[in-house]
């Protein structure tokens, strides 16, 4: 009975309290791995990392389609699939390992989803960040700390619109958009114009092109005698006779036959009055930024006429050079895209 007595004793003693059990959905706050400020945070700064350095390590590795060969061109595109296959593994891993801060994190298919939007939308957050600040002029995204850091930053955002909860989404969210408006308007307005372009298809040059008005005279061929028969002026009256040659002979170098055939176009660099020379047809000239621009006539035209046209030649204008040059086909889909923006923004 004594025994028995002291049993009951004993069994009357409470024992030391368990633990309440965590309700399902709730993070357990004492264990930053377990809740998900601690997830949000490692997420994020994992990501940040990893979106800083993916690019420079990728862009080393495609320097090797530079060498040239079927051999350096095979193992580098070899080398960047299995960067990026790592790069996606890695994020995988990730967000298996912080599947409370998105709603991506519940099943594989979701989390190989996640990877995938956050190595490709931190890619292109990147290459249209690059592109903004280097319509600024600035290099911020071309190499150093800075760099990794800046880079860092967008990736970070792709990761953060992919979180639970407006409250960080819908910022994230917002400069993302914001930045790929910029982009798109810094896409837009980098690059050679579609004048630049023009102009380097036919091969001429702003400083080559000069208007002029032939009083009496109508242009039948309009390319500022930078043709290779130059450009010919015929009078606006049908009854009137004569006939008017422009031609625009480059001298930067020297005067070389057959289209410059007359040395003392070179002396006439220290004057700005427009020469003309004697012949058996009126001939005319002024030297304009290296450039001779040459009106010769037939027997009908006076002399001083030509001496006048020339008096009046000025550069022409980004209107003037468009209406004249052929119309530029994009030779890429990125030219094509720029050149879309361009008419309709």
């Amino acid at each position: 009975m004594a025994a028995a007595r002291h049993r009951a004793e004993i069994s009357e003693h409470p024992g030391p309290a368990e633990p309440e059990p965590v309700p399902p959905g709730r993070p357990r706050w004492t264990d930053p791995a377990e809740s998900r400020p601690g997830q949000l945070t490692w997420q994020l700064i994992t990501v940040w990392l990893l979106g800083g350095c993916a690019p420079f390590v990728l862009d080393g590795v495609a320097h090797g389609f530079e060498l040239g060969g079927p051999a350096f061109t095979t193992a580098t595109v070899a080398m960047l699939v299995v960067i990026a296959a790592g790069l996606i593994t890695m994020l995988y891993l990730l967000v298996r390992a912080t599947s409370l801060v998105t709603p991506l994190g519940g099943t594989r298919r979701r989390r190989l989803l996640w990877a995938a939007l956050v190595a490709a939308g931190g890619g292109l957050a990147w290459l249209t960040g690059r592109t903004v600040a280097t319509a600024h002029g600035l290099d911020v995204l071309h190499n150093g700390r800075l760099a990794v850091l800046l880079g860092g930053a967008l990736a970070a955002l792709v990761a953060a619109a992919l979180t639970r909860g407006w409250w960080l989404r819908a910022p994230a969210t917002a400069a993302l958009v914001v930045l790929a408006a910029t982009g798109v308007l810094a896409f837009r307005d980098t690059g050679p114009s579609e004048l630049d372009q023009r102009l380097a298809r036919a091969g001429w040059t702003r400083d080559a092109a000069w208007h002029l008005d032939v009083p009496g005279f109508r242009p039948v061929r309009s390319t500022f005698g930078l043709a290779e028969q130059g450009d010919e002026y015929v009078p606006t009256d049908p009854a009137a006779a004569g006939r008017i040659t422009l031609l625009t002979i480059d001298v930067s170098t020297g005067c070389h036959p057959p289209r410059c055939t007359d040395q003392n176009y070179l002396l006439l660099g220290g004057t700005n009055r427009a020469s003309v020379f004697t012949g058996d047809t009126p001939r005319a000239a002024i030297i304009r930024n290296h450039h001779v621009l040459e009106l010769t006539g037939n027997p009908d035209v006076p002399p001083e006429l030509l001496r006048q046209a020339l008096a009046s030649a000025r550069p022409a204008t980004d209107t003037e050079l468009l209406d004249t040059l052929p119309a530029y086909s994009p030779r890429n889909p990125v030219e094509a895209a720029r050149a879309w923006l361009r008419r309709h923004t």
